[in-house]
């Protein structure tokens, strides 16, 4: 009974550590750790005048250690680009006299406009940065100090794409699927609160800025999660393994699919809430629309959680639309009413796209699903 306890204890502890992120954090962070030890011996071994700037080659490392293989080449390759143009920059300032007053003005202000090249990406910052420092450390040595830094960095920032390539590469499926689940949540408890507006006809133009606020910032946290999962399978062995062109071709319809179903949300928002059935102008709704939408609401929400079957959904626009055929009165709450029933109808449709190919629930607190 005891031992069920921990394993109990040691497999919640293993989800939490994976839903926080604390595991890829870690493992990332351990090989951070790795990269620059392992870069710091190797500089210390270089040949020529670079030996003398080891603690160059640590910082490379750390650079190149990014979220994802691709990313870390990208990131090495524009910092060496930046800094090797820094160099040139401070060269040109020399040529002016002593480093000074008007030598130091004259690299940040180039170093800055040569940075304002988008193509430069990470290395737009190391521009001036590497300026300065061959100007203010190099000083009486700078040819020496700029060869030392440049082929330090290179080194320190091979050490870390290797060791990034080689040592567990990252591939980021489960986090833009967890992602993808808590916007399901955030989707849900916003048709409830429309549910909550029909039933009591009140409103609230500040909540449902910061509802709305919510949504969109959660839509835009899973593009980004699911954006960084596509690049982590570039240039990584383990994106070779079988299944994970598929998963992300499934991770990227689903979140297509919630795109479409915050979409259909948000016009419902406007509808409801905001210009609809409980706006000034338009007072509440009948009863027999009222209740039927906000059951409606609530059904779909249940769905979207994972929690009830798609059927329901489809009963409960159903019941809506029955309400809407027996309906001869008030034109305004008909048309409003039509209106909405496309929404409700868009949202149930692009939730059984996001689900369609999944052999569990959808929602957080769906079945735990196989993770990579």
């Amino acid at each position: 009974m005891q031992f069920e306890h921990i394993a109990g204890v040691g497999t919640r502890l293993w989800r939490w550590s994976r839903t926080s992120g604390t595991q890829p954090r870690l493992l990332h962070a351990a090989k951070a750790a790795v990269a620059a030890v392992l870069a710091w011996f190797i500089a210390r071994h270089v040949p020529g005048v670079a030996a003398e700037y080891p603690y160059y080659a640590p910082l490379g490392a750390v650079v190149a250690m990014q979220t994802t293989v691709f990313a870390g080449i990208r990131s090495g390759v524009q910092t060496l680009v930046g800094i090797g143009l820094g160099i040139v920059v401070a060269g040109f300032t020399m040529w002016v006299g002593d480093p000074g007053f008007l030598a130091i003005a004259l690299a940040v202000g180039i170093g800055v406009l040569v940075g304002g090249f988008r193509v430069l990406g990470e290395g737009s910052s190391w521009v001036s940065t590497a300026a300065l420092f061959v100007l203010l450390v190099g000083g009486a040595h700078a040819e020496g100090y700029s060869l030392g830094y440049l082929v330090q960095m290179a080194v320190g920032v091979v050490v870390g794409l290797l060791v990034n390539f080689l040592v567990f590469p990252p591939l980021h499926f489960w986090d833009a699927e967890h992602r993808i689940d808590a916007v399901n949540q955030v989707l849900a408890d916003h048709l409830d609160g429309l549910a909550v507006v029909l039933e009591d006809g009140t409103r609230d133009e500040r909540a449902w800025d910061r509802q709305q606020d919510r949504l969109d910032r959660a839509i835009a946290d899973v593009r980004s999660r699911v954006s960084i999962a596509h690049e982590s399978r570039r240039l990584n062995p383990r994106g070779a393994l079988r299944g994970s062109r598929a998963r992300l071709e499934q991770d990227g319809a689903r979140f297509r699919a919630l795109e479409r179903v915050a979409w259909y949300t948000t016009d419902l928002t406007e509808l409801v809430a905001r210009s609809g059935p409980v706006s000034d102008g338009l007072g509440r709704p009948a009863p027999e629309f009222a209740a039927p939408l906000a059951s409606a609401l609530r059904e779909i929400a249940c769905v979207i959680r994972g929690e009830c079957d798609q059927a329901a959904g489809d009963e409960a626009i159903a019941v809506v639309e029955r309400a809407l055929d027996a309906s001869r009165e008030n034109p305004s709450h008909v048309a409003v009413t039509s209106a909405a029933l496309v929404s409700l109808r868009g949202i149930v449709e692009s939730e059984r796209r996001a689900t369609a190919d999944l052999d569990t629930r959808t929602g957080p607190f769906g079945a735990e699903r196989p993770r990579g």
